[in-house]
C-alpha cells in the first residue's frame, strides 16, 4: 500500500519555535488545557509560561535583539495566534492520524478477508480442476462403454443374422427331407394303388370267367338230366311192355301210376326249374351290369393311371430342380462354414480385447478397494442403529460415506469414505453382485486376493463361508458356470483347491484326512511341517505337504467346507461364543488352455477369512487364549505394514515386509504386480461395539487410501 500523504503545516522560517507534532509532548487534551489557562492569564494581565514557553520566550528575545526592543509587544502577539493555529492544526493532525489507524485497522481486515477469499478461491479452484478431472475420466469412461456397447451391438446383430441364416438352412433341409418323403410316398401309394388295380382286375376277370362257365353249362345240366330221364323211361317202359303180358291188370294200375308220377314231375319241372332258371338269368344280368360297371372303373383308373403318371414326371422334374437347390445349399454351407470359423476367430479377438478392457476397467476403479459391511443385531443385542448412518452412493465421486456417532452427545460423528457400503438389509447375493468382477479377473489370469476384516462376531465367516451364499460357495457357482460359457469358444478349464488355516503363525492344513483324526493321529498331523516356497520365475506359490481337491462340479465345495469347518480352530471368548483364532485362506488355482489358439491362462483366487481382531481387555482372555488374541493382533498389524509399504511413494525400491508373518508372506504375489485385492471391513450395528467399530474402519479407510505402486516382483 502506497504512503498516506503527510498533514500540510504552514511554512516557517529556521528559527520557529512551534513545536513539530512528532517531537511535541502534549496531547491534544493537554494543549486546549493551556490554551485555556493562557486565556485565563491574559484576562489578568500576565502570560503564562513553562520552562518551554521559557525557552521558547529566551530564544525569541534573542532573536529579537537584532529588530530592536520597539518588536517586542509585536512578537507576543503573534506568538499567540501561532500557537492557536499550532494547537488547532495539532488536532486536525490528531484526527488524521486517527483516520489513518482506522484506515489501517480496515486495510489489515481487508486484506485478511482477501487472504481468506484468495485461499477459498484456490480450494475452490482445486476442486474444479479434479471435479474437471473426474468429468474426464467419466468422459473417457462413458466413452469405452459407449464403445463396448457398439461393439456388443455389432457382434449381436451378426450373431441375430447368423441364427436367421442357420434357421433358413435347416428349413431348407427340412423341406427337402419333407420332399423326399413325399416323393417316396407318392410311389408307394402309385405302386400299392396299380397292384390293388390290377389284383382286382385279375379277380373280376376270374369271376366273369367262372359266371361265363356256369351259364354255359347250365343248358348241358338240363339236357343230361333229360336224357336220364328218358332213358329211365324207356327202361321203365320196356320193363313194362315185357310185363304187360304178364301182368295186364298190374300194369295198367303201374301204368296209371306212372302216368300221376310222370305228371308229378312235368308239375315239379315246370314249378322248380324254370324260377331257378330265371333267377340265374337275373343274376347274370347283374353280372353283367357289374362287369360294365368295372369297365368304367377300369378306364376311370387308366385315366388316373396317366394323371399319375404325369405327376410323377412333374415331380421328376421338381427333384431336378430340388437337386440343383442341394447343390446350391451344400455351396451355401460351405461358405457359411468358412464364414463361420472366420466369426470364431472374431470372437477369440473379442475374448481377449475382453480381458484387456476388464482388466483395465478393474485397474481404473483401484488394484486395491474396500468394502465395508454393517452385521445386523441378534437376537439378544440391543437393536437400536441410530449410531450408525449410512449414505447413498456418491456416484460422481465413486465412493459411499459412513457416520459413527458415540453415545457422548454434542460429540461430532466420525465420518469414513468406502468403495461400497453395505448395510443391514442387504444380503450376501448383493454382496456377490459386486465382487463378482473382481473374481472374473482370476478366470482371465490375475491373482485376486479377498480378505473379511473386523472385529470377532462381525459376521465375516458367514460373509465368506455361508453354505447357501457364502463368497466361497457362489464364487465357485460363478466360476463353473463362466467356464461352461467359455468351452464354445475353446476354453477349457482345470480347478484346484487348498484349504489351509494359520494358527499362532503356523500353517494348518484344513482338507487333511478326518479318519486319522477321528483314530488319534491329530498330534501326528501337527507335527507335518508346511512351508512356503515362491516360484520366482513362474510367479506362483507353493505349499508343502498340503492336500489339493480337483473340483468337478460346484457341488462337491459344500463337502470341503463342512469338513474344513470341523477342523478349524475356533474357541469361546467374553466378546463371542464361537470366535475363529485363527486365518483361513481358501485357494483356487484356475489353469485354462484355449485349444484352438494356444493361449494359456493361470490365476489364482485367494479367499481369505481373518481371524477377529479384538482388544485384550474386552475378550477377556487369558493364557492359551491370550496368546491366539496376541498373534492375531500381530498378523493383522504386519498385514497392514505390508499394504502402507506397497502404497508408499516409494514402493517400487523399498523393501516390503512379507516375512514378518506367515499370513502376508503366503499372500505375497496376490498383493503385488498387477494383482487385485479387494478388503471386506465388517462391523456389528450393536451400540456396545462402537469402539471396536471406530478401530476396525480407522484401519480399513487407511487400506482405502492406499495406492498400490507398480512394482517389479522380487524376492523380499
Amino acid at each position: 500500500m502506497a504512503e498516506l500523504p503527510t498533514t500540510p503545516t504552514r511554512t516557517r522560517n529556521y528559527y520557529s519555535s512551534i513545536p513539530s507534532p512528532k517531537a511535541g509532548s502534549y496531547s491534544p487534551v493537554q494543549y486546549k488545557r493551556r490554551d485555556a489557562n493562557a486565556k485565563s492569564s491574559s484576562s489578568s494581565g500576565a502570560i503564562p509560561y513553562d520552562r518551554d514557553e521559557e525557552n521558547l520566550g529566551s530564544n525569541d528575545c534573542t532573536a529579537a535583539k537584532s529588530f530592536g526592543s520597539s518588536c517586542s509587544t509585536h512578537l507576543t502577539s503573534f506568538y499567540k495566534e501561532n500557537i492557536r493555529e499550532l494547537n488547532q492544526l495539532q488536532d486536525i493532525l490528531f484526527q488524521k492520524k486517527a483516520m489513518l489507524d482506522s484506515l489501517n485497522d480496515e486495510l489489515s481486515e481487508c486484506r485478511l478477508k482477501y487472504n481468506n477469499a484468495e485461499s477459498k478461491w484456490e480450494t475452490l479452484r482445486e476442486e474444479k480442476a479434479s471435479k474437471i478431472r473426474q468429468l474426464q475420466l467419466k468422459s473417457n469412461e462413458l466413452i469405452k462403454l459407449k464403445q463396448e456397447q457398439s461393439i456388443q451391438r455389432a457382434f449381436v446383430t451378426q450373431g441375430h443374422e447368423l441364427n436367421l441364416q442357420q434357421l433358413k438352412a435347416k428349413n431348407e433341409a427340412e423341406v427337402n427331407k419333407r420332399a423326399n418323403e413325399y416323393r417316396e410316398t407318392v410311389e408307394m401309394l402309385r405302386y400299392s394303388k396299380i397292384r390293388k388295380f390290377q389284383q382286382d382286375r385279375d379277380a373280376l376277370l376270374d369271376r366273369v370267367e367262372g359266371i361265363r362257365n356256369a351259364i354255359l353249362t347250365n343248358n348241358n345240366t338240363l339236357q343230361d338230366m333229360l336224357k336220364q330221364k328218358d332213358m329211365k323211361h324207356c327202361i321203365s317202359k320196356e320193363k313194362w311192355l315185357e310185363q304187360y303180358q304178364e301182368k295186364w291188370k298190374e300194369n295198367v294200375k303201374i301204368n296209371e301210376a306212372y302216368s300221376s308220377k310222370n305228371d308229378t314231375l312235368n308239375v315239379e319241372i315246370i314249378e322248380s326249374l324254370k324260377p331257378e332258371v330265371g333267377k340265374k338269368r337275373r343274376k347274370l344280368e347283374e353280372l353283367t351290369i357289374e362287369q360294365d360297371n368295372l369297365s368304367k372303373s377300369l378306364e376311370i383308373n387308366k385315366m388316373a393311371n396317366v394323371r399319375l403318371n404325369d405327376e410323377v414326371v412333374s415331380k421328376i422334374d421338381d427333384i431336378d430342380k430340388l437337386q440343383q437347390e442341394k447343390e446350391q445349399l451344400q455351396e451355401y454351407i460351405k461358405n457359411t462354414e468358412v464364414e463361420l470359423q472366420q466369426i470364431h476367430e472374431i470372437l477369440m479377438k473379442e475374448e481377449s480385447m475382453r480381458r484387456s478392457l476388464h482388466n483395465e476397467l478393474q485397474e481404473l476403479r483401484g488394484n486395491i478397494r474396500v468394502f465395508c459391511r454393517v452385521r445386523p443385531a441378534l437376537s439378544h443385542e440391543n437393536s437400536r442403529s441410530e449410531n450408525i448412518c449410512v449414505r447413498r452412493f456418491d456416484d460422481s465421486a465413486g465412493t459411499q460415506t459412513i457416520d459413527i456417532q458415540k453415545e457422548k452427545r454434542g460429540s461430532a460423528p466420525y465420518t469414513f469414505k468406502f468403495d461400497r457400503i453395505f448395510d443391514q438389509s442387504e444380503t450376501n447375493n448383493d454382496v456377490f453382485e459386486e465382487i463378482c468382477q473382481l473374481i472374473q479377473s482370476s478366470l482371465d489370469g490375475y491373482n485376486v486376493c479377498i480378505f473379511a476384516y473386523g472385529q470377532t462376531g462381525s459376521g465375516k465367516t458367514y460373509t465368506m463361508l455361508n453354505p447357501r451364499d457364502g463368497i466361497i460357495p457362489s464364487t465357485i457357482a460363478h466360476i463353473f458356470n463362466w467356464i461352461d460359457a467359455l468351452k464354445e469358444r475353446g476354453w477349457q478349464y482345470e480347478i484346484s483347491c487348498q484349504f489351509v488355516e494359520i494358527y499362532n503363525d503356523v500353517i494348518a492344513d484344513l482338507l487333511r484326512n478326518e479318519n486319522s483324526v477321528e483314530n488319534g493321529q491329530e498330534d501326528g498331523h501337527r507335527n507335518v511341517r508346511h512351508e512356503i516356497r515362491h516360484d520366482q520365475e513362474n510367479k506362483t506359490t507353493i505349499i508343502t505337504n498340503v492336500t489339493s481337491c480337483q473340483l468337478q462340479k460346484p457341488e462337491s465345495v459344500e463337502g470341503l467346507l463342512r469338513k474344513a469347518n470341523k477342523l478349524r480352530s475356533t474357541a469361546s471368548t467374553a466378546a463371542n461364543d464361537r470366535s475363529s483364532r485363527s486365518h483361513s485362506i481358501f485357494i483356487i488355482h484356475l489353469n485354462g488352455v484355449n485349444k484352438i489358439s494356444g493361449e494359456e491362462s493361470s490365476g489364482v483366487l485367494n479367499l481369505v477369512d481373518l481371524a477377529g481382531s479384538e482388544r485384550i481387555n474386552t475378550s477377556q482372555v487369558v493364557g492359551e487364549r491370550l496368546r491366539e488374541t496376541q498373534n492375531i493382533n500381530k498378523s493383522l498389524s504386519c498385514l497392514g505394514d505390508v499394504i502402507h509399504a506397497l502404497g508408499s511413494p516409494d514402493a517400487s525400491k523399498r523393501h516390503i515386509p512379507f516375512r514378518n508373518s506367515k499370513l502376508t508372506y503366503l499372500l505375497k504375489f496376490s498383493l503385488m504386480g498387477n494383482s487385485k485385492t479387494l478388503m471386506f471391513v465388517n462391523i456389528s450395528a450393536c451400540s456396545e461395539n462402537i469402539n471396536e467399530n471406530i478401530n476396525s474402519l480407522r484401519f480399513a479407510s487407511k487400506v482405502n487410501s492406499t495406492r498400490l505402486v507398480t512394482r517389479k516382483i522380487d524376492d523380499q
